[in-house]
């Protein structure tokens, strides 16, 4: 399997059409929806990033390559371990389960704070985003937590929060993306360890398509703006 420039720009000109359907198709059917139909557009935005970073690196300008790397870990560290919880969240109706839901949000929270923290704040720079073989590594080791002994214990809650609130979800048809996440963690980290963050979320950008299927499918629910039924008056 072959990761390019292309490859990057093809997932994302096919995300960005459908993040947009999505959209419009929570907007008008059930805005309980709307953030988890935000993600294929936020998958879009992190694959022209890493486009980007693949372009700079062929071209050597690296202050695109820094750029472009830091903004494609931002929603790789930072965004999707919050974001898939508030996410599904959203659609669920039972208190405690929205705890819980919420709560891995936090987690999230932390792990972005204690790992894509000290890469902003260093502006990028160590990252040092290199080509090998069909992938790009990312040097993450600015962060001192990586290079810690609880460094599986932050992956465990990364993996946690980004798949359980799909398989936990109330809509069932969020199940087998949450699994299919779980299983492209998996294989990701076995076959490409070295590059685990940009062949990751590679596949997950792909597997975010299935989005459409799930909004295509949700029922309908606004009504708040439909317009006023007139009711026939009845005569004496």
């Amino acid at each position: 399997m072959c990761f390019s420039a292309e490859a990057s720009f093809g997932v994302a000109i096919a995300l960005l059409p459908a993040g947009a359907y999505c959209m419009e198709a929570a907007w008008r059917k059930d805005r309980h929806y709307f953030l988890l139909a935000m993600v294929p557009i936020f998958f879009g935005i992190q694959q022209l990033c890493e486009a980007l970073v693949w372009l700079g690196i062929e071209r050597a300008h690296p202050e695109t390559v820094r750029v472009a790397a830091l903004t494609y870990l931002g929603i790789a560290l930072a965004v999707w371990p919050v974001w898939i919880p508030l996410a599904t969240a959203a659609l669920e109706p039972r208190v405690r389960r929205k705890r819980l839901l919420l709560a891995l949000a936090g987690f999230g929270l932390l792990f972005g704070l204690v790992v894509y923290l000290p890469l902003a704040a260093n502006g990028g720079r160590g990252v040092d985003p290199t080509i090998i073989g069909h992938s790009i590594r990312y040097d993450l080791s600015v962060a001192p937590v990586i290079s810690s002994f609880w460094w599986w214990g932050w992956l465990a809650v990364y993996l946690l929060a980004v798949s359980v609130p799909l398989i936990a979800s109330r809509n069932h048809r969020l199940q087998p993306l949450g699994l299919a996440v779980v299983l492209c963690a998996i294989v990701s980290y076995l076959l490409f360890e070295y590059a685990f963050a940009s062949v990751w979320c590679f596949f997950a950008a792909i597997l975010s398509m299935y989005l459409t299927l799930v909004l295509h499918q949700a029922p309908g629910q606004n009504t708040e703006n439909d317009e006023p039924q007139l009711q026939p008056i009845p005569s004496n």
